[in-house]
């Protein structure tokens, strides 16, 4: 998720400090091709590729997309929440925050590099949710980022045997 919001800022640090940067959309390609747009003009490099998370055949198109275009991979960072979006499904939620970011980061290693970081984004409601309670309209997001949050955490192990960091940073809801 970088084609709005903490995502969208995010890309243009990375593009500022020279980094050739991949903007993901979902649906939004306008909004992303004008982040790319942005970067191009300031002389850096980025594409925007569009991908649903929740399809692991778009991830693995993605992934395949920024090998052929960059050959690799330094950093990844994974941003994408959700799951109070009317009309999604009961377990949507849990599809995309737990389940889409384990097969996200899968397929990454596939493109990562040796020595590369991976960066997940939370929030405080969703890291500390076992010992401190959240506004009922966000537990099953903040339950289901938790449980995204366990399982890339159980990765570590074979994240570690390819010298790949794995920070999770936790800010407050936006």
């Amino acid at each position: 998720g970088s084609s709005r919001g903490i995502g969208a800022d995010t890309v243009n640090y990375f593009a500022e400090a020279g980094a050739s940067v991949v903007v993901n959309y979902r649906n939004k390609e306008a909004r992303a091709q004008k982040i790319v747009d942005s970067i191009l003009a300031q002389g850096g490099n980025a594409i925007a590729i569009g991908a649903d998370l929740t399809d692991p055949s778009s991830v693995s198109n993605m992934f395949g997309e920024t090998l052929e275009v960059f050959g690799g991979l330094d950093i990844l960072v994974m941003n994408a929440s959700g799951g109070m979006e009317a009309g999604m499904g009961d377990d949507y939620a849990m599809k995309l925050n737990r389940d889409s970011q384990v097969n996200l980061l899968k397929e990454a290693l596939k493109v990562l590099v040796d020595g590369a970081r991976v960066v997940f984004v939370t929030s405080h409601q969703a890291h500390f949710i076992h010992t401190t309670p959240t506004m009922p309209e966000y537990l099953p997001v903040a339950l289901s980022k938790r449980a995204g949050e366990d399982a890339l955490r159980e990765m570590i192990p074979e994240l570690s045997a390819r010298n790949i960091g794995f920070v999770v940073v936790s800010g407050d809801m936006i």
